[in-house]
């Protein structure tokens, strides 16, 4: 194989991780904010606190993802170059790690320790950056957003289905029943005229 080509595979390789990637952000953002329909007020306090609770742990990633991407915002407007490099070198450091923990469920408490160790690295280099009121700015516009999301983001198996779906659904249960009402004449019906052809017994 000549230099070329194998650069071009590289670029190729390159081009198809770059597209995978992509697409898997499209389907994450489609998922934690997919439509209007997804959203809803909740019954009531209870309620609200229940979906928030759920919603928190279903789109952890997500909520996660966002705030970090907020301090990083916060932090390269303030100028604050070398803290940004060194979250974001930590950042790749800690999902290798857990990403070599995942195939092992019972390793989840040394996965928490990593996520334990990593904000504690984190909260020092603000600390020593100076850039603690980076953090509370971060905090204070994504705490609100997250808040908001987990107590009006409906689950997706109780939203209604579409009208096509639902049109579809019907027809295929009006089919089931016409079957099964065809189904018990065809089986009722020789035991009919068999009791009415059979002749009576002399007594």
């Amino acid at each position: 194989m000549t230099a070329g080509g194998a650069s071009a595979g590289a670029v190729r390789r390159a081009v198809d991780r770059a597209c995978a990637a992509a697409r898997g952000a499209r389907r994450a953002l489609a998922r934690f904010a997919p439509r209007p329909s997804a959203f809803g007020a909740a019954a009531d306090a209870e309620a609200a606190a229940v979906r928030g609770v759920r919603n928190a742990r279903t789109f952890q990633y997500h909520y996660a993802a966002l705030q970090w991407a907020l301090l990083l915002a916060s932090l390269a407007v303030a100028g604050h170059r070398a803290s940004v490099l060194f979250l974001m070198a930590a950042s790749k450091v800690l999902l290798v790690c857990l990403g070599l923990l995942a195939p092992f469920p019972r390793l989840a408490l040394l996965r928490r320790l990593v996520a334990a160790a990593f904000v504690a690295l984190v909260l020092a280099d603000l600390a020593a950056a100076g850039a603690v009121a980076n953090l509370m700015a971060a905090l204070a516009v994504g705490v609100p957003v997250i808040v908001l999301h987990a107590s009006f983001r409906v689950r997706d198996d109780l939203e209604g289905p579409s009208t096509e779906n639902g049109e579809e659904e019907e027809a295929d249960e009006e089919a089931a029943v016409v079957e099964k009402r065809e189904d018990g004449d065809t089986e009722a019906g020789p035991t009919r005229r068999s009791t009415a052809v059979a002749p009576r017994s002399p007594k």
